[in-house]
This record gives C-alpha cells, sequence and structure tokens, in this order.
C-alpha cells in the first residue's frame, strides 16, 4: 500500500527549503544544501543530532585535506587519490566516517573548480551549514509513539494474562497439550515495543519519562524468559497431584493481578505459604509424584524472581512517581 510517513515529507520539504535557501543567497552548488538536508534527516531527533555533527565535522576536516594536498600535489586525479587515502582512515579514526559521502561531495566542488580560496571555502561553509540546519529544524516535530507503545502494553499483558491462565489449566490437567503460540507472539510483540519506545526516548535529548515505558517493555521481557522456563518445567509434570492443584489455583489467581501499579508482594507471601505448605507434605509415593513434586517447587522459585523482576520495576519507576 502506497504510504507517506512524516519523515519523507521533511525530507521532501527540508531539501526544498535548504535548496531555496542556498539558492536565494547565491551561493555556488546551492543544490548539494538539499543533499545534506536529505542525508541529515534521521528518524529521531537524537540520531539526526548526531548525524548532523558528524557530518559537518567531516565536511570541515575535509576542507583542510582539500587545502593541503591541492596545494601540494595539485588538481589531477593522483592528488585525490591520495587525499581519500589518508582522509578516510582519519574519519575512521575520529569516528565520523559517516560523513565520508557528504564530504565527498564538497572534495569534488573544489575540484571542478581546479582552485581553493577563503571565499570558496567560506561558500562550502554556507552550504553545509543551511543544509544540516534546516535538516535539524525540520526534524524537531517528531510524532509521538507514545499512544502506540501503550498499545503493545496492553496487548503484551493480555498476552500474559493468556499464558499465566494457560499454566493453570495444564498443573490442572496435565494431559492437555500446551500450546507455545502465544508465548511467540508476545515476544515479537515485545520486540516491537522495546524497539518503538527506545525511538521515543531517542526523541528527546534528556532524560524523561519515556524511558519508564522502554523499562517496563524490558521487564515484560525478563519475565517472559522466566516464563519460558516454567513452561519447560511443565515438560516433568505428568498427572495432576494436590500440589500441581494448588499451583494451579495461583496462577489463576495471579491473571487478575498483573497491573503495572501492583508490586506483587501478597503474591510473593503467597508462595512463601505455598512452599512451606507443601514442604510439611506428606513425602510422594511414587516416581510420577516426585518428579510432579519437584516440577512444582521448581515453577514457585522461578515465580518468585517472576514477582521479584515487577517489584523491582514498580519501585524504581511507579513508586516514585507518587
Amino acid at each position: 500500500m502506497f504510504k507517506i510517513g512524516s519523515r519523507v515529507i521533511k525530507t521532501a520539504l527540508g531539501s526544498a527549503t535548504a535548496i531555496f535557501i542556498a539558492q536565494s543567497l547565491g551561493l555556488n552548488f546551492y543544490s548539494s544544501a538539499g543533499i545534506l538536508t536529505i542525508l541529515c534527516i534521521q528518524p529521531t531527533k537524537k540520531r539526526s543530532l548526531e548525524t548532523s555533527i558528524r557530518r559537518y565535522s567531516a565536511c570541515v576536516v575535509v576542507l583542510v585535506f582539500c587545502y593541503f594536498f591541492f596545494s601540494v600535489f595539485g588538481f589531477n586525479p593522483f592528488g585525490i587519490a591520495l587525499l581519500l587515502l589518508f582522509f578516510i582512515p582519519t574519519l575512521v579514526m575520529l569516528n565520523i566516517q559517516e560523513g565520508v559521502i557528504s564530504s565527498s561531495v564538497i572534495m569534488v566542488h573544489i575540484y571542478s573548480l581546479q582552485k581553493i580560496s577563503l571565499h570558496i571555502v567560506l561558500n562550502e561553509l554556507y552550504v553545509i551549514s543551511i543544509g544540516i540546519g534546516v535538516a535539524l529544524l525540520f526534524n524537531l516535530y517528531m510524532p509521538s509513539l507514545e499512544h502506540k507503545v501503550n498499545l503493545y502494553k496492553k496487548e503484551i499483558e493480555n498476552g500474559f494474562i493468556l499464558i499465566l491462565d494457560a499454566i493453570s489449566v495444564f498443573l490442572n490437567s496435565p494431559e492437555e497439550k500446551f500450546d507455545l503460540k502465544e508465548v511467540n507472539q508476545i515476544e515479537k510483540k515485545i520486540g516491537i515495543a522495546k524497539r518503538i519506545s527506545k525511538l521515543e526516548i531517542d526523541n528527546h535529548f534528556f532524560r524523561s519519562s519515556n524511558d519508564e515505558d522502554y523499562e517496563y517493555v524490558a521487564m515484560r521481557e525478563r519475565q517472559l524468559e522466566i516464563l519460558k522456563r516454567i513452561i519447560n518445567s511443565l515438560k516433568i509434570v505428568k498427572k495432576e497431584n494436590e500440589q500441581s492443584k494448588i499451583l494451579s489455583d495461583f496462577f489463576h489467581d495471579i491473571c487478575f493481578s498483573l497491573n503495572p501499579n501492583s508490586t506483587g508482594i501478597i503474591s510473593l507471601h503467597q508462595l512463601d505459604e505455598l512452599y512451606e505448605m507443601f514442604r510439611s507434605m506428606p513425602l510422594p509415593k511414587n516416581s510420577d509424584d516426585f518428579e510432579t513434586r519437584a516440577a512444582v517447587l521448581n515453577i514457585i522459585h522461578e515465580m518468585e524472581n517472576f514477582l521479584v523482576v515487577k517489584k523491582r520495576y514498580v519501585e524504581k519507576y511507579v513508586n516514585k512517581s507518587r
């Protein structure tokens, strides 16, 4: 489906604006201002600023190299070869290799003029400044991604409820087949939500509340890894017993306490009580009961980690904002 995004619109308008300004000022090679604008408009404000600094620095460095190499070796292909031979490694050493293309355009400008002077250098600096400046100006507008992140957060929470409920059903009836489709879907959604929330962070130059969304998704990612280990432990459970049924009720109850603001302290206390209860129960009578008991105790340990991960997140972000 044909779609024009905000970045495409900014690139088109920004490039045209840069060319218009440079041309109105009577600068040579004014079209290069538009090229620089295209190169410097990035998906986020932070990345756009970093890209602009690197490209501007690379353009300034190439002007110095052009003055030296063309003055010494002349305006010929041999001079360009030597210039690039030393120029590119210099950019890599300065960690501004991103500016190779834009700075090479400046080098070609000077080579085509077959001379270098203060007037030419100033012309190039004006072109560079206009192109990069317009890109930064147009990139000040970034549509908020917070609504999209919140939608994914809700979908992830609903997915967790389905997974926990499925674990509850399995513990009550181990003969039922456990479906991993939901786990894979939530894993994909977490990956997308993490990427979007990182973009939202990079659209702010200073630390903001957007960090909380990223940390929330990271917290759910760690919890999902724990749930995958729990699901792996379920393979050991061959038949239900008293412990598995009690734990099944616990998983059923915890489905209703996934609120992002809940610390899970009550659930942690319930786990401690379950652990002590299971320890006081009679020893297993056969191998199946023994394996089930071992799996149940391991699941309790993993669920404790699951709840502690959430508790740390709430203490760090939710309680702090109250």
